[in-house]
């Protein structure tokens, strides 16, 4: 069986955009200029917690991936792949080793430490240190 190479860690489904807005939401972006904004925390925090989406959720999502697209870039989300549904982007071993990953200081300041990925901050958090500095489960 021939290995696949590693799918790059900028990749990202809706569903992996809207999650990240959600964990940094705190219902008022034009103050800290993270999560959804008043109008959007109820829908936004309503995909967050569905494993599936309807036609229309998954329409609606879309349209808030494309609202805050600027936000998602600067967190180092690929919202172009997320947009079109694209097929994830492969990147040699070698590169994906190179890349730092572990728990950080959430740059947000929702909780105290947020895992980066090596490429982009996901919406995986922490109040304190975990032990280990593996991956979380998803």
């Amino acid at each position: 069986m021939r290995l696949r190479r590693p799918i790059s860690p900028a990749y990202a489904t809706p569903q992996e955009a809207i999650r990240y807005l959600a964990s940094v939401c705190d219902g008022a972006v034009k103050r800290d200029g993270h999560g959804f904004a008043a109008e959007h925390v109820k829908l936004g925090h309503g995909l967050a917690g569905r494993k599936r989406w309807s036609r229309r959720q998954h329409r609606s999502a879309l349209r808030l991936v494309r609202i805050y697209r600027r936000q998602l870039e600067r967190a180092g989300f690929d919202v172009e792949s997320a947009l079109r549904l694209t097929k994830p982007l492969r990147v040699p071993r070698r590169q994906l080793r190179d890349l730092r990953t572990g728990w950080f200081a959430d740059p947000c300041g929702v909780r105290a430490f947020r895992w980066w990925n090596g490429e982009r901050w996901t919406s995986m958090t922490s109040r304190s240190l975990p032990s280990s500095s593996t991956a979380p489960e998803d």
